[in-house]
């Protein structure tokens, strides 16, 4: 299952529905005779996707009907008898001679962040679950490398490296916080389907979304195309398919 999520992933992938819709057109243009008008409608189709995934109106609203579901915690004192703080992982830079703080994606470099953030934030110093694989599985090392060059001590930080995905993230947090409530950091567009899969599995997560996209303030070049823009679409349709998949299988938790 895990292999099939991931090429339907791949195939829903906006840059890949740009190209075969070109692919398309092109190829009827070549080889289908009488078929222009179709031929150019699929091309002007595949046109007008792309100027809709890489300018900011579409991405940017979808950003918001996710990452508008929880709030951050501004005031972490509300949760004195948390002892836990979960960050799960995003990504990864494969380059080992560059400092901790560059050897992480961006999705995974904020959510370490605002882990951190919440750490210093918190009179009673919670240890923060570092969790997350990666090709040579040691992404969690990594995520703790980044938070200790950025002064959280090394007996706070638990490393676990065995996830695929952010079901694996929650059953490798699952022995450690146990039923105890938790904070669980990941980015914002993130949120709604992670909660559900820590839900599903009996657990006590508290949202604590990091790394929010959505902008409410446009300007003239958010209306030209932008690879930016496309990264967030791509999030965007990687989570509403993840949430139609707990939706349509909800005793698979995400399997």
């Amino acid at each position: 299952m895990f292999a099939i999520k991931k090429i339907i992933g791949m195939i829903t992938d906006p840059g890949i529905i740009v190209f075969l819709l070109l692919g398309f057109g092109f190829l009827r243009l070549l080889v289908t005779r009488g078929a222009r008008k179709r031929g150019l409608g699929w091309i002007a189709l595949g046109l007008l996707c792309f100027y809709l995934f890489t300018t900011a109106p579409l991405p940017n609203f979808l950003l918001k009907t996710l990452e508008s579901r929880y709030e951050p915690v501004t005031a972490p004192q509300k949760f004195p008898d948390v002892h836990y703080i979960a960050v799960l992982s995003g990504g990864i830079r494969f380059n080992d001679a560059v400092p901790p703080t560059s050897q992480l994606e961006e999705f995974s470099a904020f959510r370490v962040v605002e882990g951190i953030r919440l750490f210093h934030l918190m009179s009673e110093s919670p240890a923060l679950i570092m969790t997350g694989a990666g090709p040579w599985k040691d992404m969690g090392n990594r995520m703790a490398a980044f938070a200790e060059s950025l002064g959280v001590p090394a007996d706070k930080l638990i490393l676990e490296n065995h996830a695929e995905d952010t079901h694996g993230n929650a059953v490798e947090v699952q022995p450690v916080v146990k039923n105890q409530p938790f904070l669980l950091v990941t980015s914002a567009v993130h949120m709604p389907r992670s909660m559900l899969i820590f839900q599903k599995l009996g657990m006590k997560p508290i949202p604590a979304p990091g790394d929010f996209r959505y902008s409410p303030y446009y300007f003239y070049n958010d209306f030209f195309p932008s690879g930016n823009n496309l990264t967030n679409m791509q999030a965007v349709i990687h989570e509403y398919l993840g949430l139609a998949y707990l939706y349509l299988f909800p005793g698979r938790a995400g399997q």
